[in-house]
């Protein structure tokens, strides 16, 4: 029996409940050991003699909830953050700080991401870290050491762009960052400041250690290099003000930065000591970071997953699962420039199949109607469109986009399977327009595209996905399938019964439901990662952890036990089992087409019924028998596509998923 997959090489399964078939299984996921705990490197500072205070804003050990007890992991209020020193000088936030995972490589840190709009994350200003106790004044020798990171730059109607501060003694700023990108680092800024460098990019992490010395001056060492000796300090005499970190203690004064690691002596320390404190900062990942930032190109239900925030969380994924400082989205739906036109294909169809004489614009690429190969179309009018959205964004965030996605082909699954060739070279000549635009190779910059969604005509939607299938296999068009499944989702608007599975009401069959499309946006992290990662637009993880899902579980056999019978194995791919509930168990969503080919389909025979044999294997039973050899049937996996008047399909609500 053959299998006629809807992605290149597997079958995607789909809970039915927002959640990805297998696509987590417990206890199945494990990655890579994490960054080294401050205790396995050559020094930490912990090692050096008189030490005031140390805080890990790395690891769940040393952030503390409400209660006073260890986080249980890189989640959740940190309402202090341990003085691992012993001396009970606990960090306090100023206001409420949560912890973040991967904020550094596998270490973590403490910010507050906000809800405001554009890239993300923006940290909230009002956010700082205080410690009371210490001596900092120039009447006697201490050394500060810092780690943090800058996700981007400073935001907020009033101080946008304002410098922030990273260290501040009482109402002293002692060390400034510029919120510009290329700006500078400052030692006590104002009168007879000390810039320390002046190529502090945009996204980063570094490590500073600044040390007085009575008599000497004030020496800074930026990520193990010494930049600054001598400088002066004017602070009192004796000084035991509070000391705050990533903030300048006036309203909203916070440096929106991620806090990864602090320590404090009230001595100054010798040159070996500095030498030691230096071999305990490679944990941390230093220097520019990146940003992941999506362009997102399609109809309208790609423009719908940018309001809902599918794609958003897509990036967020991308990022988490990269270890990257930021993400975004780059897209536009409407207006005089815009990556998102409702209705539009790749290029006008003009006859299709189904609607008679109804028009079908598409202008991404100009079809001049004369029967030319569409590597020749130049861009039309929704291409010049993109071209002048992405003309009117800031060049860094241009920069910073690692992919192309394409939530996309709606209108185009109308057309007839014989264009397929045709449709294959618009797709690819699309790409590489955009690409130019980009400025980036196709090497350098990945397709994402989902299977196209059910919409109207079967051979139109079988013949888009596998023009995907084939670019997915052509290593110079640098495409993934990063959304295989997308038939079991629910209408817009629609309604179902959790009870049975079954549908209540219709919605818009034409569009995707809010919820759906933020799952397949997540799901889709995954497999997009891999894609980004493999065209070297990674930041601090450079390998994937084995248990990151990729494409999904995939149907890898299909045994025909009797004409109404077909055994399946499913090769796991982050699962371990295999449910089958609700409407799953009535056959939902399997048919096998019995002889016959895409172009012209033979008998169609649902199955009536699936069951669960063992982890790995599933019953399909059909409603009718086959007749024709195996070879000569398809196994397909997928609901039923809506009708061609829009109504949806019913939602089948099927559980393939191990997770509880």
């Amino acid at each position: 029996m053959s299998l006629l997959f809807i992605a290149p090489g597997s079958v995607s399964m789909d809970t039915g409940d927002g959640r990805p078939a297998l696509w987590r299984g417990g206890g199945a996921i494990v990655d890579p050991p994490p960054d080294p705990d401050p205790d396995t490197l050559p020094s930490t500072p912990g090692d050096i003699a008189g030490l005031a205070g140390w805080w890990d804003g790395g690891l769940a050990s040393g952030l503390r909830d409400s209660f006073g007890a260890a986080l249980p992991g890189m989640s959740g209020v940190v309402a202090s953050i341990f003085d691992k020193s012993g001396n009970g000088r606990h960090l306090v936030p100023t206001a409420t700080a949560r912890a973040s995972a991967r904020a550094n490589g596998l270490l973590g840190g403490v910010g507050s991401p906000t809800g405001a709009a554009g890239l993300a994350p923006q940290l909230d200003a009002s956010l700082g870290f205080q410690v009371s106790g210490l001596s900092m004044g120039s009447g006697a020798g201490w050394t500060r050491y810092l780690v943090w990171t800058r996700p981007n730059l400073r935001h907020g109607a009033s101080r946008n762009g304002a410098p922030v501060a990273l260290l501040t003694v009482g109402s002293t700023v002692v060390l400034q960052l510029d919120s510009v990108a290329g700006g500078r680092l400052v030692l006590f800024p104002g009168a007879g400041e000390v810039v320390l460098s002046q190529t502090m990019v945009r996204r980063h992490t570094h490590t500073v250690i600044v040390r007085y010395t009575v008599g000497s001056g004030v020496s800074v060492w930026l990520d193990g290099v010494q930049v600054g000796s001598g400088g002066p300090n004017p602070l009192p005499i004796v000084n035991t003000a509070t000391m705050t970190l990533l903030h300048d203690t006036t309203p909203q004064g916070g440096a929106q930065c991620w806090f990864h690691e602090a320590a404090a002596w009230d001595r100054s320390l010798t040159s070996d000591e500095i030498g030691a404190l230096i071999l305990a900062t490679p944990r941390w990942k230093c220097g520019p970071r990146r940003g992941i930032n999506l362009l997102v190109v399609g109809q309208s239900n790609a423009g719908l997953g940018i309001g809902d925030g599918a794609w958003l969380t897509m990036a967020r994924g991308i990022a988490w699962h990269l270890g990257a400082a930021s993400y975004g989205v780059i897209a536009q739906w409407g207006g005089s420039s815009y990556t998102c036109a409702s209705g539009h294909g790749i290029y006008d169809v003009r006859t299709p199949p189904d609607t008679g004489s109804v028009y079908l614009p598409g202008e991404f690429i100009h079809n001049p109607a004369d029967g030319s190969d569409p590597s020749g179309y130049a861009l039309g009018s929704d291409g010049a469109a993109v071209q002048a959205y992405l003309a009117s964004q800031p060049a860094a965030d241009v920069a910073d986009i690692a992919a192309i996605l394409w939530p996309w082909n709606e209108t185009d699954s109308t057309r007839g399977y014989s264009e397929k060739q045709h449709f294959q070279s618009g797709a690819q000549t699309l790409l590489a327009r955009l690409r130019t635009m980009l400025g980036r190779s196709a090497a350098q910059m990945p397709l994402l595209w989902w299977n196209a969604m059910p919409f109207w005509t079967d051979p139109g939607v079988q013949m888009v996905r596998e023009v995907m299938a084939t670019m997915a296999g052509l290593s110079a068009q640098n495409t993934v399938c990063a959304i295989p499944m997308t038939a079991d989702t629910n209408p817009r608007g629609s309604t179902w019964d959790a009870s049975t599975g079954l549908l209540l009401s219709a919605g818009d069959g034409s569009h995707l439901d809010a919820t759906d499309l933020v799952a397949l946006g997540q799901r889709g992290a995954g497999p997009a990662a891999r894609a980004i990662l493999a065209s070297s637009g990674g930041d601090t993880i450079t390998t994937i952890p084995a248990g990151v899902p990729n494409a999904g579980p995939r149907i890898v056999h299909a045994y025909r036990a009797s004409n109404t019978q077909i055994v399946v194995t499913v090769a796991h791919d982050s699962g371990n089992d295999l449910l089958v509930p609700l409407q799953a168990a009535n056959g939902a969503g399997w048919a096998v087409m019995d002889g016959g080919s895409v172009g012209t389909p033979g008998t169609i025979r649902t199955a009536i019924a699936c069951e669960r044999v063992d982890a790995t294997h599933l019953r399909i039973v059909l409603s009718s028998a086959l007749t024709s050899p195996s070879a000569g049937c398809g196994l397909f996996y997928t609901p039923t596509p809506p009708k061609p008047e829009g109504i949806a399909c019913q939602r089948d609500r099927r559980r393939f998923c191990s997770d509880p």
